[in-house]
């Protein structure tokens, strides 16, 4: 488990977790600008994400965080695994998901399609909570300065 830090221009463009999995898939879950690489105004949107590589569906969910209800699917999907995002600058849950993972982790669940099969193959993972200070410190500071660059 990894803090997500990107930069343009001195500015932070995307904060986030990456867990890693021993079985080698790759959770991303982020706060980023969708448009702007220069870095970020005021009216940039904040896209909060989560994208699992190597997975072709994904649900996320924390104490109160649901991603069925609070993302939506990318299209088309990304060729890396699923992906979903969406808008969360004005409610409460996209601030509400960063803070549980960090306290007390989540329940990911991912669905894979082997190649002879058409149904999703499901399978859980627990994400570790709580997350290690630094790690937590890392996104807070990029999320703050991400959402209000001035």
């Amino acid at each position: 488990m990894v803090p997500l830090v990107d930069l343009a221009g001195g500015f932070p463009v995307r904060c986030g977790y990456l867990y890693t999995e021993a079985g080698g898939m790759n959770l991303l879950v982020e706060k980023g600008l969708r448009s702007n690489p220069a870095g970020p105004a005021q009216s940039d949107p904040v896209i909060t994400a989560i994208e699992a590589r190597g997975a072709d569906a994904i649900e996320l969910v924390t104490r109160t965080f649901d991603s069925r209800r609070a993302l939506r699917p990318v299209e088309p999907a990304p060729a890396v695994g699923a992906r979903l995002e969406a808008d969360l600058q004005d409610d409460d849950a996209g601030g509400a998901l960063f803070a549980e993972l960090a306290v007390s982790g989540g329940l990911l669940r991912v669905g894979v399609r082997h190649a002879d099969a058409t149904d999703l193959v499901w399978r859980e993972v627990e994400l570790p909570a709580p997350l290690p200070r630094g790690v937590a410190a890392m996104y807070l500071n990029c999320a703050g300065d991400l959402i209000r660059p001035e």
